[in-house]
């Protein structure tokens, strides 16, 4: 096998690796996170409204979290060939 085939596939390994690494950490918080404000809440203030509508704004922070690292996360795009772009009439 090449080397520079050993260096791409590398290279994906580690983007899939640290792409699944921040959905399970997001996945973990969109569970955890909720309903731990949820019961701390409730603890603290007694109103099921008020832990709700917490827990509610907490699950909100973490999806735009979310959708923040998404879009700034660096993608490597290959190059591709000028030819491949034209069309043919």
């Amino acid at each position: 096998m090449p080397t520079s085939t050993i260096t791409s596939l590398n290279g994906l390994i580690s983007t899939l690796r640290t792409v699944v690494q921040k959905l399970v950490l997001f996945t973990a918080l969109m569970v955890f996170a909720p309903l731990i404000t949820f019961f701390l809440t409730q603890y603290v203030s007694g109103s099921s409204i008020i832990s709700g509508g917490l827990a509610a704004a907490v699950a909100n922070i973490v999806l735009v979290g979310y959708i923040v690292v998404a879009f700034n996360e660096d993608v490597k795009l290959e190059k591709t060939d000028e030819k491949e772009g034209e069309k043919l009439d």
